[in-house]
C-alpha cells in the first residue's frame, strides 16, 4: 500500500514539474522579465538551468525506481524538488504573494514523504 501511495506522489511531482520547466525553458526572456521571474537588467540562464534541473527531476523520480537501476536516483530527485519547492516558498513569501504559499507547501511535503521513504527503501 504504502509503495502505491509513494508511486502517486512521485508521478504528482514529476507531472507538476514538467510544464514550469518548459516555460522556464522555452519562454522569452521578455516573457520572464512580465512574469518577474527576472528583473529587466538580470540574465535569464539561471532560469534556464532550473528548467533543466526540473525536467532532469521528472525523469530522475520516475525512471531509476521503476528500472532499479542507481535508485537511489529517485530519492535524491526528490530531495531536489523539495528544496525547489523549500526556495519557492522563501521566495514567493518575501514578494508577499501568499496565495501560492499553501500549493508549494504542499508540493514540498510531497517532496518530503518521497525523500524520507525511498531513502528508507520503501
Amino acid at each position: 500500500m504504502m509503495n502505491t501511495i509513494l508511486w502517486v506522489l512521485q508521478i504528482l511531482l514529476a507531472l507538476f514539474f514538467i510544464m514550469p520547466g518548459y516555460g522556464k525553458l522555452f519562454s522569452s526572456r521578455q516573457q520572464h522579465i512580465e512574469d518577474k521571474h527576472i528583473k529587466p537588467d538580470g540574465q535569464v540562464w539561471p532560469i534556464r538551468v532550473l528548467g533543466v534541473l526540473e525536467w532532469l527531476g521528472c525523469i530522475g523520480i520516475i525512471l531509476p525506481w521503476y528500472t532499479g537501476i542507481a535508485r537511489v536516483l529517485t530519492p535524491v530527485s526528490a530531495l531536489g524538488f523539495g528544496l525547489i519547492m523549500l526556495a519557492g516558498i522563501f521566495m514567493h513569501g518575501r514578494r508577499k504573494e501568499y496565495k501560492m504559499l499553501p500549493m508549494l507547501f504542499i508540493v514540498f511535503l510531497m517532496a518530503v514523504i518521497v525523500t524520507y521513504c525511498r531513502f528508507a527503501g520503501v
